[in-house]
C-alpha cells in the first residue's frame, strides 16, 4: 500500500535525513561512527536505524522488525527528506531494498551505498530476474556512492542508468603525538575479520617464516569471525610464542595496537575499500595489502606500503621480511601513508564531498515536488537526532 503523507504535514525539512546500516562490530559500522564523530549527525539531522546487529535469529529479525516500523512511521510523519542506506551484499541489499521501494513510494530520494566487497559475486550468483531486480534499485536511487572507481566502473557496467558517485571511507587523523608509541621488538598487526577473505590463513604460515628468521618480532591478530580456527593454526604452526589471537579491539585498545604497530598487514582475496588500512596508515604505519577492490587506489606501490596478489604467500613473507628488516624503509612508508590519508582520505577531504552530494540531492528533491520557488534554508536545524538505540 502506498504511503502518502497528510495534508496538513509540513514540507520535508531540507535536512532531514535516515541512515540505514548495520549494527555489527565490523568496517561498516566504523565508517557510520566516523561520520557521527565528525559532526555529520547534527549538521544534517541525521536519525540512524539499525536494520541488522549482532546475536541470534531472533535478535537480529527483532531488530531489522523494529527499524522498519520506525521508518515507516517517520515516513508517515513526513521527518524523511532523504535515506542513506549502507548496504553489502546477500540480505543485507534485499533488507535495503525494502526500504528503499519505502522511501521512493513517499517521494524521498535514496543514496544507495555500496560496501560489499563481493558485490560482483553476489550479482553473478542470481538468474535473469534477480539480476534486473538488482539493477532497478542501483538505477532507481538518486545516487549511488561506491569506495573506489573499480566499483563505479562495475555499477555502471551492470546499471548504465545508475548515478554513481566515488566517497571515499575516511578517517579522523589522529595526532602526531599518538603515533608510533615506543615499544620492545617489532610488531606486525592485523585487524580484520578473521577468515578466508580476509587471508588470515595465509599470513599466519607466511609469518612463521618471519619468525624463524627474526629475533623478538612479533604478529597481533585483532577481530571477530573464526577467531578459534585462527588460534587452532597459531598452535598447529607452533606460533604461540610469537602471535597473539586478541578477539575482536575498539576503542582505545585498538588506537593503542595501532600505535605500536610497526607494520600492518591485511592480505585479503575480496575487499571494498578497508577501514582497518586508512587506520593503519593514518598512524603512519606502512601496509602489505593485496590487489583487489580499492586498495591499490589508495596504497601505492613502494610508496605507503607493498601490494601483492591474494593467496601469495611467498610474496607476503618477502615483503615483510623486507620491512621487517629495515627501520628507515618503514618510516619512509609510513610518512608517505599518513601524508596520503590526510589529502585524500581525511574528515577535511572527504565529508565535504559527501555533504556537497546531499544537497544536491535534497535541492533536486525540493524542486520536484515544491516547485522552483522552494529556496532551501542556509542554516541547518540545530537539534541533532541521537542513533536509535538497538534491541
Amino acid at each position: 500500500m502506498a504511503i502518502t503523507m497528510n495534508s496538513s504535514t509540513p514540507a520535508v525539512p531540507p535536512r532531514n535525513v535516515v541512515m540505514l546500516c548495520t549494527g555489527a562490530r565490523g568496517g561498516m559500522r566504523s565508517v557510520i561512527e566516523s561520520y557521527a564523530n565528525a559532526g555529520l549527525f547534527a549538521r544534517w539531522n541525521v536519525r540512524l536505524l539499525y536494520s541488522h546487529v549482532d546475536g541470534g535469529a531472533a535478535r537480529r529479525g527483532g531488530a531489522g522488525v523494529l527499524a522498519l516500523l520506525r521508518f515507516v512511521t517517520l515516513l508517515a510523519r513526513g521527518r524523511v527528506g532523504l535515506l542513506h542506506a549502507h548496504a553489502a551484499t546477500g540480505l543485507s541489499f534485499w533488507r535495503k531494498a525494502v526500504f528503499a521501494a519505502l522511501a521512493r513510494t513517499a517521494g524521498a530520494p535514496v543514496v544507495w551505498h555500496v560496501h560489499g566487497a563481493e558485490m560482483h559475486r553476489f550479482y553473478a550468483a542470481h538468474g535473469t530476474r534477480g539480476r534486473a531486480r538488482i539493477r532497478h534499485q542501483l538505477e532507481a536511487a538518486a545516487r549511488v556512492v561506491v569506495l573506489s572507481r573499480s566499483w563505479r566502473d562495475f555499477v555502471q557496467d551492470i546499471a548504465p542508468r545508475a548515478r554513481v558517485e566515488i566517497i571515499v571511507n575516511h578517517v579522523q587523523l589522529p595526532p602526531v603525538q599518538d603515533c608510533r608509541r615506543p615499544h620492545a621488538g617489532l610488531t606486525v598487526l592485523f585487524l580484520g575479520m578473521l577468515g578466508q577473505r580476509k587471508g588470515i590463513y595465509d599470513l599466519l604460515p607466511a609469518f612463521k617464516g618471519i619468525a624463524q628468521h627474526v629475533d623478538g618480532v612479533r604478529l597481533l591478530v585483532g577481530g571477530n569471525g573464526e577467531v578459534e580456527q585462527a588460534a587452532q593454526m597459531v598452535r598447529e604452526l607452533g606460533l604461540t610464542d610469537t602471535v597473539e589471537v586478541l578477539g575482536w579491539v575498539a576503542g582505545e585498545a585498538k588506537r593503542a595496537l595501532l600505535a605500536q604497530a610497526d607494520v600492518f598487514v591485511l592480505p585479503s582475496y575480496n575487499e571494498g575499500l578497508p577501514v582497518s588500512v586508512l587506520e593503519a596508515m593514518s598512524y603512519g604505519v606502512p601496509v602489505i595489502s593485496t590487489r583487489v577492490g580499492g586498495i591499490p587506489e589508495l596504497v601505492r606501490e613502494g610508496v605507503d606500503g607493498y601490494l601483492i596478489d591474494a593467496g601469495d604467500r611467498a610474496a607476503l613473507e618477502d615483503r615483510l621480511l623486507r620491512l621487517v628488516g629495515d627501520a628507515a624503509l618503514r618510516r619512509a612508508m609510513g610518512d608517505a601513508a599518513r601524508a596520503r590519508i590526510e589529502a585524500e582520505y581525511s574528515e577535511a577531504a572527504v565529508l565535504p564531498v559527501l555533504e556537497a552530494m546531499y544537497a544536491q540531492v535534497l535541492g533536486a528533491s525540493a524542486q520536484v515536488s515544491d516547485g522552483p520557488a522552494k529556496r532551501e534554508p542556509t542554516a541547518p536545524q540545530s537539534v541533532a537526532q541521537q542513533p536509535e538505540r538497538r534491541t
